[in-house]
């Protein structure tokens, strides 16, 4: 009986020791240089994001600006319902209508077969699949408009 408990002692003695020399060479340093792990983990967290970012139907977010004031941003994802020279309308899939203010600082881009490129407003029409982003309550200035055409 002493023989076993002296092999598993010895034995577990040797795994303690294999993983404190692990640890060691692991690189266990307090560096400001991220380690493979971390990296990967944010990797890992930017592709969560964006995966979200893709199933994203609508939202609305309130941030603070440098001033310290309350800017609310909202977005959805749909098709067109109505597009002029000053406003745009977008239903989304569960229903939700927005209708966005359109002015010269709106920014509008065209997808084609998944490379992007600057576009017009005037690229945009009725029923087309967009996803807007603006800045606003009540009717948001519409900020970015990303039509994807397929």
């Amino acid at each position: 009986m002493y023989r076993k408990i002296a092999v598993a002692g010895a034995t577990a003695a040797v795994i303690i020791g294999a993983g404190t020399a692990a640890l060691a060479e692991s690189g266990t340093t307090t560096s400001g240089s991220p380690s493979p792990t971390s990296t990967t983990s944010s990797a890992k967290a930017t592709t969560a994001k964006h995966a979200l970012l893709r199933r994203a139907v609508h939202g609305q977010i309130v941030t603070r600006n440098k001033d310290g004031q309350f800017v609310t941003h909202d977005l959805i994802r749909g098709n067109v319902t109505a597009v002029s020279t000053s406003a745009i309308q977008v239903k989304a899939a569960d229903g939700t209508t927005q209708l966005y203010k359109v002015t010269s600082s709106t920014k509008v881009r065209v997808r084609t077969a998944g490379k992007g490129a600057p576009g017009k407003l005037s690229d945009v029409h009725v029923g087309d699949t967009v996803l807007v982003a603006g800045t606003g309550t009540g009717t948001p200035t519409a900020m970015h408009i990303v039509d994807v055409k397929k």
